[in-house]
């Protein structure tokens, strides 16, 4: 299997609507988080599609997609890669996860945009971490990063602690990270604190009051966007 020809099964799929609509929702127009991003015009599901068809590329191919200038193709290599480290860990084959893990951090630079490390962090690296085969140190040197997507990457990958219930490292970064400029992060911040409301509505409540002062109004109504009308007015207004 080559790259090359899951580029053209991707083709297959494309269209010039699709293509203008995502230049546009990606913000790749100059001075945007996705200047410079380029887009043929496919479709999600018919990158997940395509990329089921392609789950036996090695390494040295899925560095050709990762190091593309083409969302679409970038993102079927991400997609393969974590599916193979869904296969690589219902196998049992640890060899091969941290062989996935350590391309997927080498090359992270192709996890460039919102929805790749939305779509992969927490697959691949929150769950290396959860089976030990990497330190939750990484997270933090991430959240210190000049990198918009590496600062991304260490918040995103805690909702897979979340979902375990483990909710230190999500608090931790969140405040690591309140001070952050970019929109794209308090949005990011402000979803795994919603996460972690549904976990542990208390303790995450109990976060949000304290830290109320430095909290980006994006950050805050992400995280309170579940919580009753009323409660949710109370946070808004910094009633508590």
């Amino acid at each position: 299997m080559k790259s090359q020809d899951l580029i053209k099964e991707l083709k297959k799929h494309a269209s010039s609507a699709r293509k203008k609509s995502n230049e546009w929702f990606f913000k790749t127009g100059p001075g945007e988080y996705g200047e410079g991003d380029k887009f043929i015009g496919v479709r999600v599901p018919n990158i997940r599609q395509v990329a089921r068809k392609f789950l036996e590329l090695d390494f040295s191919e899925l560095k050709n997609c990762l190091n593309s200038d083409i969302h679409e193709i970038r993102l079927a290599g991400i997609l393969i890669l974590v599916e193979k480290n869904k296969l690589a860990r219902k196998n049992k084959d640890i060899k091969l996860q941290k062989q996935i893990l350590n391309f997927y951090l080498r090359n992270r630079a192709g996890v460039n945009n919102w929805d790749l490390v939305d779509l992969s962090a927490h697959y691949i690296l929150g769950q290396a971490i959860l089976d030990k085969l990497e330190s939750r140190q990484i997270l933090y040197k991430y959240a210190k990063s000049n990198k918009l997507w590496e600062r991304r990457i260490s918040i995103i990958t805690t909702w897979i602690f979340i979902r375990e219930g483990q909710l230190d490292d999500c608090f931790k970064l969140s405040k690591l990270l309140l001070k952050d400029k970019e929109d794209l992060m308090h949005k990011a911040v402000g979803w795994m604190l919603r996460e972690a409301w549904k976990k542990d509505a208390a303790r995450a409540e109990e976060f949000l009051k304290k830290n109320y002062s430095y909290l980006p109004r994006t950050t805050l109504r992400y995280a309170i966007e579940r919580m009753v009308e009323t409660k949710r007015k109370r946070f808004l207004q910094g009633n508590f």
